[in-house]
């Protein structure tokens, strides 16, 4: 059985009502830029977002929603473009004490006179130029009873002492009172007493047996250095100028002589 046309007006008239109440209702959402998918560039340009927290995307249609989590960038962070902080360059502190600039190492004792030390201490920025060491000194100005214990251990190690020295006279009394202590099986210290009133006696008299007795002197240690250390040393000595440099084998070291 056929329905009237008038019966189908009220029908007609409530499915427009419910349309619009739908579309006033806000089911469709205003289309929206999809989430960047790896491997896919994006179609659709979308606005910075500024606010903070969890933001959805509604795609097209009646599609379900999309949860995403998005965290902005703190406010605190500095400009990309701009430049990061200087580094402060790495350098050797300076110092007020003139001890942190040299460059030679003094064993515990010794002592040096001004112009020995002025010398020692130019040698020695060259030496240190050259090869990045320091030198060692061994000994320096000597008082007799150091000149005596000095001497004492190059006779007991056999050095040719009278090729040493220049003065041969003064070398063979010392050696003379050496040898007599050794043949009465003298002790060392007894021994190294006996050197020192030789020397005394001989400083009285104006000879010096070594220049170490009128801070003209100065030893350096050498047995830790190479050949091509040594010949660095040699070339210091030479361009500082106004030293003699004697190698000694007994203990080994270079005997500088000061002019």
């Amino acid at each position: 059985m056929l329905r009237s046309r008038p019966s189908l007006l009220p029908r007609a008239r409530r499915a427009a009502v419910l349309v619009l109440a739908l579309a006033a209702g806000g089911c469709v959402s205003r289309a929206a830029a999809p989430p960047e998918l790896p491997g896919r560039s994006p179609t659709v340009s979308r606005a910075p977002i500024e606010q903070v927290g969890l933001n959805f995307w509604v795609p097209d249609g009646p599609a379900a929603r999309v949860l995403s989590l998005q965290v902005p960038e703190s406010d605190e962070d500095e400009p990309s473009g701009a430049a990061p902080p200087a580094l402060a360059p790495s350098r050797r502190a300076a110092s007020a004490d003139p001890d942190e600039e040299r460059r030679y190492v003094l064993l515990p004792g010794i002592a040096l006179a001004p112009a020995v030390e002025e010398k020692v201490a130019e040698i020695a920025s060259v030496y240190f130029r050259r090869t990045g060491k320091e030198l060692v000194v061994t000994s320096g100005t000597r008082d007799p009873a150091r000149q005596a214990e000095a001497m004492h251990e190059l006779f007991r190690h056999g050095a040719d002492v009278l090729g040493l020295y220049k003065d041969k006279a003064a070398a063979r009394e010392i050696m003379s009172a050496y040898e007599e202590g050794l043949s009465t099986e003298q002790p060392p210290e007894s021994l190294i007493a006996a050197l020192e009133q030789v020397i005394r006696a001989q400083i009285d008299r104006g000879v010096f047996i070594s220049a170490h007795l009128r801070e003209g002197a100065v030893d350096i240690r050498n047995r830790d250095m190479t050949p091509a250390e040594k010949r660095a040393f040699l070339d210091g000595v030479e361009e500082v100028g106004g030293v003699l440099a004697l190698e000694e084998s007994r203990p080994p070291h270079y005997h500088l002589q000061i002019d």
